[in-house]
């Protein structure tokens, strides 16, 4: 029986691995069985395998989720970028279209497009107003409720193109276009400085007419920008003569009766020549209690010094070729008819108008150029001869000045300008106009940014 029990025990342990051997001498030994033990190492080993994997995998989600949340930041800050800098090139767009309106110079419509309509007045004319006696320039106003709002102009881009509004009395009515084609838009308003000849540009652009773009909407911009810079004016006359007429050389008018009127008291001078007067039949109207004989300022040597180049700048600030680029000037050649060139080119224009001829300009009378509520600047590349009733308010420059066979009616009011000298039997009156030459400073020439005031926010 005992021996039975010890082959069973013997048996049960080899099943586990584990052997009692009984030797000769009776001693026992404990035998370990090695298939046993190799499957639970096996066992152990997947265990720690499984721990391994799992542990790789949990590290795998976290450099995956990790990944994804800077792939999302990288996004959101990619679109809020873009959006920001589609406002921006908004609102500086809007300072570039204001400035090509302010120096087109010409009528245009409620949707800032050119009119033909007589009673409509130009950008600057509605936006702005001018001191005459100082230049200032003054933004204007609409009543917002009771309250002084600055007009403001506002476009959206819509298709492929843009789509504006320039009221004259209230806010911009604009339509924000549909579908999901990006839409930016820009408003644009003036505000005053106490420097004449400059005003401050206020540029808001969006990416959507919503928001600060559109004045009254409820609704926000995804993105918004705002701009600033200060616009200069490049006088159109940047020094007025202080003679009715000036010339570098000789005034020759013979024996002709004609007209030279300066009542100004600042100034009083009716010619003022690098050379010699000769008008021994001029009809003169000298300022009030001052003699005539002062009217007449001959042979002055500064001004027959100077050469024609720093004769034009003296008066209009630029060399020629600077002046005749100027936006606000319009280039004509009337090699064949004059009057109907000049007079297309003046109707163009709303308010003073800036002309330049290239080449010889001849006229002859009857026609009128200019009128005291739109004077003209009239610059002659050549020689400039007149004859007959031609009327001007306004300026003629030129490299030589001629009139002949006046009948009457031929004036100018304003003023005359030679860079060689005047000759002539005809017989005009020569009006000198210190507030239309001051309008002329004040209300011409060509706007530009200053450098240094950009500012953005």
């Amino acid at each position: 029986m005992k021996a039975h029990e010890r082959t069973s025990a013997q048996k049960g342990r080899q099943e586990r691995g584990v052997a009692l051997v009984v030797n000769e001498c009776g001693g026992a030994a404990l035998i370990v069985n090695k298939r046993g033990g190799a499957a639970l190492a096996v066992n152990e080993r997947g265990v720690a395998a499984l721990v391994v994997i799992m542990g790789m995998l949990f590290a795998m989600v976290l450099v995956t989720a990790f990944a994804n949340r800077n792939l999302v930041f990288e996004q959101r800050t990619s679109a809020n970028q873009y959006r920001a800098a589609q406002a921006f090139e908004a609102a500086e767009a809007g300072i570039e279209w204001a400035l090509a309106q302010l120096n087109a110079n010409r009528r245009i419509g409620a949707d800032c497009e050119p009119s033909a309509d007589p009673a409509a007045t130009s950008f600057r004319t509605r936006y702005l107003s001018t001191l005459p006696k100082t230049g200032v320039l003054i933004p204007k106003t609409w009543s917002n409720a009771g309250t002084a709002a600055p007009l403001s102009a506002s476009c959206v881009r819509a298709g492929g193109g843009w789509s504006c509004s320039c009221s004259s009395d209230g806010a911009p009515v604009l339509s924000a276009p549909g579908g999901k084609t990006p839409a930016p838009a820009f408003l644009v308003h003036f505000t005053p400085t106490a420097q004449p000849g400059l005003v401050r540009i206020v540029s808001q652009g969006c990416t959507g007419l919503a928001g600060k773009c559109a004045p009254g909407s409820t609704t926000r911009a995804d993105a918004s920008a705002k701009v600033e810079a200060l616009l200069g004016v490049v006088a159109g006359m940047r020094t007025p003569p202080a003679a009715t007429v000036t010339t570098r050389g000789s005034f020759d008018a013979g024996a002709a009766p004609i007209g030279l009127h300066n009542p100004d008291p600042a100034t009083g001078i009716a010619v003022n020549a690098g050379g010699t007067v000769t008008a021994t039949q001029a009809r003169l109207t000298p300022p009030a209690g001052a003699p005539i004989v002062g009217m007449f300022a001959a042979d002055d040597a500064a001004l027959a010094a100077l050469a024609a180049d720093h004769f034009f700048a003296s008066h209009f600030g630029v060399d020629r070729a600077a002046w005749r680029g100027q936006p606000a000037v319009t280039r004509v050649s009337c090699s064949i008819d004059c009057a109907t060139v000049l007079g297309a080119a003046i109707a163009a224009a709303e308010g003073p108008a800036l002309i330049h001829v290239d080449g010889d300009l001849s006229l002859a009378g009857p026609i009128a150029l200019g009128s005291v509520q739109q004077p003209v600047v009239i610059v002659v590349a050549g020689a400039a001869g007149l004859e007959g009733a031609v009327t001007l308010h306004g300026v003629l420059h030129a490299a030589s000045l001629a009139w002949n066979n006046t009948s009457g009616g031929a004036f100018v009011r304003g003023a005359l300008l030679s860079e060689g000298g005047y000759a002539g039997n005809g017989a005009p009156d020569l009006f000198y106009d210190p507030a239309l030459l001051a309008r002329l400073k004040h209300a011409t020439g060509s706007f530009a940014r200053v450098h240094g005031s950009w500012r953005d926010f």
